[in-house]
C-alpha cells in the first residue's frame, strides 16, 4: 500500500497535498511563479523558498538544514530557467511526526522523504513546470540485518541505521542522508533496495495492470498520482 494523499486542500494555494505514511502527515503548499524580493532575485532562474512549520512551537535549525535539504532536491526537478527573476515557494507544515523519544538525527532523516514526496506532489498539483518525476523512500535496517520500508516507531527505537534516499525518474541519486552504523557494502544493498522502491512508485503499468519496472514493493503509487492528475487536466479541458 502507498502513502495517502489528498489534492488541493489549501484554496489559497497555486498547489497543495496533504501526504501521510507510516511515520509522518505534512501539509504542503507551493505557490509560484511570484514576485521576488531584489536581494533574492536571480538573473537566470527562478528561486527556491522552502518554509518548514513543526507540529509545534516555531522553527528552529533543526527545520533550518531540513529546509535546505528539501530544496536542494527540487532545484534539480524544477525547470527554474522557464520563469527568471521570480520566486517558486514550498511551505511544508508538519502535522504529524515521529516521536521526541527517538534521536534527533533519526527522527530528521525519517521526516526527509515525506517532505520531499509532499513538496513534489504540490508542485504537481500546482501546475510548476518539472524537468524530471522524484520519488523518496525511507529504510531502517532492523533486526539481523532485514532492511524495512517505512518501518513503524517500534521498529526504529531499536534500529541499527536510517536511510532516506531519493531518486528521479532517470535513476538519479537526488538525496542520501544517513544516520546509525554501516558500512559500505550494506550501503550499496540499501541504495539498491531503495532505488527499486522508487522506480517501482514511478513505474508504468502493462496492458494487465502490473508494474514494469521496479518491485511491488508499494506499488506504482506515484505514477498513479501522475496518471489521475493527467486525466483529470483532459477532462476539464474537454469540458470547458
Amino acid at each position: 500500500m502507498g502513502p495517502d494523499i489528498s489534492h488541493h486542500p489549501l484554496q489559497g494555494a497555486d498547489g497543495s497535498v496533504t501526504f501521510s505514511s507510516n511515520l509522518c502527515s505534512i501539509l504542503a503548499a507551493a505557490n509560484g511563479p511570484v514576485e521576488v524580493q531584489r536581494r533574492d532575485e536571480l538573473p537566470e532562474e527562478a528561486a527556491v523558498e522552502v518554509n518548514i512549520r513543526p507540529p509545534s512551537g516555531v522553527s528552529g535549525p533543526r527545520e533550518r538544514w531540513l529546509e535546505s535539504v528539501v530544496a536542494a532536491v527540487l532545484r534539480s526537478v524544477l525547470h527554474l530557467h522557464m520563469h527568471p527573476r521570480t520566486l517558486v515557494q514550498i511551505t511544508l507544515q508538519i502535522t504529524k511526526a515521529p516521536s521526541s523519544t527517538l534521536k534527533g538525527a533519526i527522527r530528521d532523516v525519517a521526516l526527509l522523504p515525506s517532505l520531499i514526496n509532499a513538496s513534489f506532489l504540490a508542485l504537481l498539483d500546482g501546475g510548476l513546470p518539472l524537468r524530471s518525476t522524484v520519488a523518496a523512500v525511507f529504510l531502517a535496517v532492523v533486526g539481523m540485518g532485514e532492511v524495512r520500508e517505512d518501518p513503524s516507531e517500534k521498529e526504529l527505537a531499536g534500529c541499527k541505521s536510517v536511510h532516506g534516499l531519493a531518486y528521479n525518474n532517470h535513476g538519479d541519486l537526488l538525496l542520501s542522508e544517513s544516520s546509525g552504523s554501516f558500512d559500505l557494502a550494506e550501503w550499496e544493498n540499501i541504495a539498491d533496495q531503495a532505488e527499486e522502491t522508487c522506480r517501482a512508485a514511478m513505474a508504468p503499468l502493462d496492458e494487465d495492470g502490473v508494474v514494469m519496472k521496479g518491485t511491488m514493493s508499494s506499488g506504482p503509487w506515484l505514477r498513479q498520482e501522475l496518471t489521475d492528475k493527467a486525466q483529470a487536466a483532459v477532462a476539464w479541458r474537454e469540458a470547458t
